[in-house]
């Protein structure tokens, strides 16, 4: 039953109870506080967020859970004057130069901090924080997260009473065991941890892009001074939770200032490396593939692209393949993914909505670690439930992170058998939607048959799973019209198809408002699929049967066979079948579970050209052309979201002697003979444009000055 409360005279409707501090934030009042935040649990410390509940007087809304027929008065003078006391206590210790949500609060108050610094209350020792405790309110948001959010125990309390101080497990943050996550510098209100290079950053100019962590690919501001990107935030009129993740805030660092980063090409000599010019890596790259082209045919050779990048890239990506190696050998590294084949029947591993509108569901139910892989829509699945929006399922290991702001959780040992149980308990309850299941699914009533005959216990049992579990999570589901399921989707068989039949059966397949959102863990660029990067598809998602109006448009020759998928070229390489590999994107090697698998084939490749931003362990040790190009926050072109969302990255610069992956591919595509010219990035997407009807009214200028959408899924 809904639940009604009337906040400073306002009726705000909860599909769900949730605290008072929630439910006003979500009708857009704003309640004080600086110990608050929706990935912790709610502790009360900073007594800001007190509220007049009528009947029961004064309350802190962090920790009051909101009554059908309740009525709160968020500020009133006398609650006024208690928040202005705290402040003062803070401000007579605070210095001057404060910052983040407590300067707000002190102006918001009238209150002037006035304290005195001390410096040996600062520590500068780690290399990438800067520790000002002078600056600390004794929220302990960062002793908190570093322990119940990311596992850790770096940020201690000592002492007790108004004695109570924050310090690094060894007293100095440098000497400590942190991970670097600065998930402490994104819970602390007053700057009293700080990221030291976007806190201290002044940028001189500004330019655009995507986050490339994820499928979500967030639109980003990243400001730039005389030596590169310092400073990253997102745009959140563009996408509500942009950037609303450690990763897409801060990691970008980790593809820029880091000694994996070389400053120039590299060719290997050997066991080692020498520098050299770009000219003469080009050369020598397309040398060698026409080397091995001579030596074992084009069938030999293959190009993988393995992270996201711009569609420019994954365009001449293609074109490399097609064009100058004359293979079809060219795939993206998502491809090799159970997912991909699971997902099959609905298209790939696309999402059949808006990532937006998860958090407009009645119910979202989440499948494996999302918060792991996708941060910023966990931020806004989070904030969903929390604020009473919506009911949560959360069928994943013990100890996913989402799991506590869950309605109904099924602990799972095993992914795919524990969905398969929620499938049953569905479906033995009448609730399951099998009609508007067949509509997606050929084999829907079957399944609701093989479901029925397989019974809830027997599910339960054989998953590991509480069968009460099973059926609260049936139960929930069933209680609302909308309903999401998003899937991580990692190297495990059979979690695609099970959570394809679980949207299918609740009808997140084939209801308005509902959707299915599958997320690959690993490689997450299957969009590059949808746009030419694959061995039997073609730009505009046309077939190799359509070539002649491809290579009418292009004035390349189209090879007629199918070529090799990912996981063929790799296998194809650790049998020495492969002559040489260009690698666009990430290191294939590092990312995932596969490394070893991976590192066998590479290393038996004669000829490896490695086009990415850093040097992981595969192109540090099996590679022997590096050719470093920017990371998303130096690129350029336009960046497709695995939902279709574009977003135009521009007025970026690079460091670091990197070029732009448009600009390193077109030059190899000349250096091996093919004659085209492009002066950028808006060159190649007009001719992409061209060539896929999707994209043709989606110019530079709409991307730019308003939200285009294309839809990438396969009917």
């Amino acid at each position: 039953m809904p639940v009604r409360v009337i906040i400073d005279g306002k009726e705000v409707v909860l599909e769900k109870p949730t605290t008072i501090l929630n439910a006003a934030r979500g009708a857009g009042i704003d309640i004080p506080s600086l110990c608050y935040d929706e990935r912790l649990q709610p502790y009360g410390s900073c007594r800001l967020c007190m509220v007049d509940v009528k009947g029961k007087g004064l309350r802190l809304a962090c920790l009051t859970t909101v009554q059908d027929g309740m009525e709160v008065v968020t500020e009133t003078p006398e609650i006024a004057e208690h928040r202005r006391n705290i402040l003062r206590m803070l401000a007579e210790r605070h210095p001057a130069d404060a910052s983040g949500r407590v300067a707000d609060l002190f102006k918001r108050y009238g209150v002037e901090p006035s304290g005195k610094e001390s410096p040996r209350l600062i520590d500068d020792s780690h290399p990438l924080l800067y520790v000002d405790l002078n600056k600390c309110v004794g929220c302990f948001n960062c002793v908190r997260v570093c322990e119940e959010y990311v596992g850790r125990l770096i940020w201690r309390t000592m002492y007790r009473g108004e004695q109570t101080i924050v310090m690094p497990e060894t007293g100095r943050i440098g000497t400590s065991s942190c991970i670097s996550c600065r998930a402490c510098v994104d819970v602390c209100p007053s700057g009293a941890i700080l990221d030291k290079v976007m806190g201290f950053a002044k940028p001189s100019s500004w330019g655009e892009t995507a986050c490339s962590y994820c499928s979500l690919s967030c639109p980003l501001k990243v400001g730039f001074d005389g030596s590169g990107p310092v400073y990253v935030e997102g745009e959140r009129d563009k996408l509500p939770f942009s950037a609303e993740c450690l990763k897409g805030k801060y990691h970008w660092e980790d593809l820029v200032y880091v000694p994996e980063r070389p400053e120039a090409p590299r060719l290997r000599s050997g066991a080692s490396w020498s520098r050299a010019s770009w000219d003469d890596a080009v050369k020598v790259a397309a040398d060698g593939l026409r080397k091995a082209i001579a030596e074992g045919g084009p069938g030999s050779v293959g190009v993988i692209v393995s992270s996201r990048l711009p569609a420019e890239a994954y365009y001449l990506s293609q074109l490399l393949a097609r064009a100058a190696l004359g293979t079809n050998n060219v795939d993206a590294a998502a491809s090799a993914l159970p997912a991909a084949k699971e997902l099959e029947p609905i298209g790939g591993p696309l999402p059949t909505t808006s990532v937006e509108s998860v958090s407009g569901a009645d119910v979202i139910v989440t499948v494996g670690q999302v918060e792991e892989y996708h941060p910023a829509l966990a931020s806004a699945i989070r904030r969903a439930s929390l604020q009473g929006h919506s009911r949560l399922v959360v069928i994943s290991s013990p100890d996913d992170k989402l799991s506590r702001s869950a309605d109904v959780v099924v602990e799972a040992r095993s992914l795919a058998p524990a969905v398969r149980a929620v499938e049953a308990a569905l479906v033995e309850s009448g609730k399951a939607d099998v009609e508007g299941a067949s509509t997606a699914l050929k084999e829907a009533r079957s399944l609701a048959l093989s479901l029925r005959s397989l019974g809830t216990s027997r599910a339960a049992k054989e998953a590991g799973v509480e069968e009460s579990a099973a059926r609260e999570a049936a139960e929930a589901m069933a209680s609302g019209r909308r309903v999401a399921v998003v899937a991580e989707l990692d190297t495990t068989p059979g979690v695609a198809a099970e959570s394809m039949n679980l949207a299918a059966l609740s009808g997140a397949l084939s209801r308005e408002g509902s959707g299915f959102v599958p997320l690959l863990s690993y490689f997450d660029n299957y969009e590059a699929v949808e746009l030419g990067v694959s061995p039997s598809r073609l730009p505009g998602g046309r077939g190799l049967s359509e070539a002649k109006e491809v290579e009418g448009l292009l004035g390349v020759k189209v090879p007629a066979e199918e070529g090799m998928g990912t996981a063929e070229m790799v296998e194809a390489a650790r049998d020495g079948k492969v002559r040489a590999l260009v690698i666009v994107g990430s290191d294939i090697a590092s990312p995932s579970p596969m490394r070893e698998a991976v590192l066998e084939a590479l290393y038996r490749v004669p000829f490896v050209v490695a086009l990415s931003s850093v040097a992981g362990v595969g192109i540090e040790y099996a590679s022997h052309v590096h050719m470093p190009t920017a990371s998303f926050v130096e690129e350029e072109g336009v960046y497709v979201s695995a939902d279709g969302r574009l977003t135009l990255a521009r007025g970026t610069r690079t460091a670091k002697g990197a070029l732009r992956a448009w600009e390193a591919l077109s030059r190899l595509l000349s250096a091996t003979g093919v004659g085209r010219a492009y002066s950028s990035a808006k060159d190649i997407w007009d001719e992409l444009r061209r060539l896929d009807s999707r994209l043709s009214s989606a110019s530079y200028d709409s991307i730019a000055s308003g939200e285009v959408r294309v839809s990438l899924r396969r009917a």
